[in-house]
């Protein structure tokens, strides 16, 4: 708790000059959201949460330079002993558009990483939990370098390089670099195609994790959203099955969510993990893991939103639950509350 402590404070002295400085003026923002549940998972407790609490900070500091902070508590976060600075700022960097053609934009600092379909925060998504592949076949957040440009409404490109994946402090000698190309052949309708490469394991600089990805999203019928994933990875030397030898994995995704009216909406959802050297999805074994999501979507209000979802994940081995009783399926369901502002 004490080392909870420090770590809230220290956070806090770095924003709080800015908030002193400028807390009358009109180009400070100030955003954030609350976020609660009450979820049972097979296997596991059930119980009523505020899993997090979160305030984003954007100031000009120019016309051609920002900054933005996004400040943030995590339950899942605290039930560890290590609770650290990193857990706490989920993003913090400095935006520069350069005079550049429409804007050539530059962003230093931690990020989130510009790669698949689903975004983190809650007030972004469709449904109460993330799918498989954003869990486990792309990176949450990233520190580093980004540039970015687009190329009028049809192209835009996104270049990095980083630390490494969810590495605010490198753990080896190597960066990692990645990219998104981002195109919109029509109105309504985006494709984005992603790379990253770079060296993810402590204390080594030479075994490389390669992800490709690609992802879409098509809004061409009012009130109808379509989205999906694949995702292709490997790892150099890193097979949970095999010691030695590299291992590789395929994934995706399928999203469907339609609003009926203003107030009542469903998401449909479908995922795909092949884990074939077991060295992603934490069982260490070969395995092939789908999960099933529906979920209604309620908005009582401008700020306010419910999720109420029913999940079942299914594995072609025995993963779930607990030692000498494990199965190969597992059923969740929650209840969210999502408050913006």
């Amino acid at each position: 708790m004490k080392a909870l402590k420090r770590t809230l404070l220290t956070a806090a002295a770095l924003f709080m000059p800015i908030c002193a400085a400028d807390a009358g003026a009109s180009d400070l923002e100030i955003t954030g959201f609350v976020d609660a549940s009450l979820a049972d998972t097979e296997f596991t407790t059930s119980g009523f949460e505020v899993e997090e609490v979160e305030l984003d900070f954007f100031k000009k500091l120019g016309e051609r330079t920002s900054l933005r902070a996004d400040i943030n508590y995590r339950a899942e976060d605290a039930k560890t002993d290590d609770l650290s600075f990193d857990d706490i700022v989920e993003q913090g960097y400095v935006t520069y558009t350069a005079p550049v053609g429409d804007g050539l934009e530059f962003t230093f600092g931690k990020f989130n990483a510009p790669i698949g379909f689903e975004l983190l925060d809650p007030v972004d998504m469709y449904q109460y939990s993330h799918a498989l592949v954003f869990n486990y076949g792309v990176p949450t957040n990233v520190t580093g370098l980004m540039g970015a440009y687009a190329f009028g409404e049809v192209v835009d490109i996104v270049l990095y390089v980083v630390n490494g994946w969810d590495n605010n402090i490198d753990d080896n000698d190597s960066r990692t670099v990645g990219g998104r190309l981002g195109i919109t052949p029509v109105k309504d309708v985006n494709i984005g195609f992603s790379a990253i490469s770079g060296a993810e394991k402590t204390g080594n600089s030479d075994d490389r994790r390669t992800v490709y990805d690609v992802d879409f999203s098509v809004t061409a019928v009012p009130n109808l959203l379509i989205g999906g994933e694949l995702n292709i990875g490997s790892e150099e030397k890193a097979s949970a099955v095999t010691a030695g030898d590299d291992a590789e994995w395929l994934a995706g995704l399928l999203m469907v969510h339609y609003d009926f009216t203003d107030f009542a909406g469903l998401t449909l959802r479908y995922d795909y993990f092949d884990d074939k050297d077991g060295a992603r999805l934490g069982s260490g074994v070969k395995e092939t893991r789908q999960a099933y999501t529906i979920a209604p979507t309620f908005s009582v209000g401008d700020h306010t939103h419910i999720v109420v979802e029913y999940r079942r994940d299914k594995s072609d081995a025995k993963v779930f639950g607990p030692a000498g009783a494990m199965q190969d399926k597992m059923d969740s369901a929650a209840v969210r509350l999502t408050y913006a502002f």
